[in-house]
C-alpha cells in the first residue's frame, strides 16, 4: 500500500530524539527566528545584517552563554551544536527519569517494588532500555531489556506485557 500525499510520514526516531526536537524548540527559539522572516529581514539576513533586535540578541546569548551553549553569529544562527547536545542530554535526563517511574509505578514483573519502596528497583533497566532505544522502538526495548534482567518465560506472560502497555500509556 503506498502512501498517499495526504498521509504524513511516520515519525520513527525514538522517543528521546522527538523530546530533545521539543525542548530544543522551547528552550532556544532564537535558532528559528529566521523561519519567521518578513521579506524586508529575509532581505537583510541576505546582505548581512542580523535583524533582531541588539538588545534582545545580548539577551539571548547571554543566556546561551549561562547553559554553557556557543552564542549566535552576527546572522543570528548558532555556532556549533552545543544547543542540539544540550536538548540531547536534557531530553535523556528527562525520559530516563519519566520511564523509571512509570516502570516503578506499573510494576511489569510484579516484583512489589511499590509496596516494599524499592524506587530503585527498575533503574538498571530504565538504563538498558535507554540504550536500546537506538536500535528498537521503545515497547520491544523494554520487552527485551526485562527478558535480559528476568527469564524469557517470565517476561511472555500477559500480564507482564499489559505492565508494558500500562508504562507506555504512563509515558504519552
Amino acid at each position: 500500500m503506498s502512501n498517499s500525499y495526504r498521509q504524513a510520514a511516520k515519525d520513527t526516531r525514538s522517543p528521546i530524539a522527538k523530546l530533545a526536537d521539543r525542548i530544543h524548540l522551547a528552550e532556544f527559539p532564537e535558532e528559528y527566528a529566521h523561519m519567521n522572516d518578513s521579506h524586508a529581514d529575509a532581505q537583510a539576513r541576505r546582505r548581512g545584517e542580523n535583524p533582531m533586535n541588539p538588545e534582545y540578541f545580548e539577551q539571548v546569548n547571554l543566556m546561551r552563554q549561562v547553559r554553557g551553549v556557543g552564542p549566535l553569529d552576527t546572522f543570528g544562527q548558532p555556532t556549533d551544536q552545543k544547543s542540539r547536545k544540550w536538548a540531547q542530554e536534557k531530553a535523556t535526563r528527562d525520559f530516563t527519569i519519566k520511564l523509571d517511574n512509570a516502570l516503578y509505578n506499573n510494576d511489569p514483573m510484579s516484583t512489589c517494588c511499590v509496596q516494599n519502596y524499592c524506587t530503585d528497583e527498575y533503574a538498571n533497566i530504565t538504563r538498558g532500555v535507554i540504550a536500546r532505544l537506538d536500535k528498537e522502538p521503545l515497547h520491544l526495548a523494554i520487552l527485551n531489556e526485562l527478558e535480559q534482567w528476568f527469564d524469557k518465560e517470565l517476561v511472555d506472560r500477559p500480564s507482564v506485557h499489559l505492565g508494558v502497555m500500562a508504562t507506555l500509556t504512563d509515558l504519552i
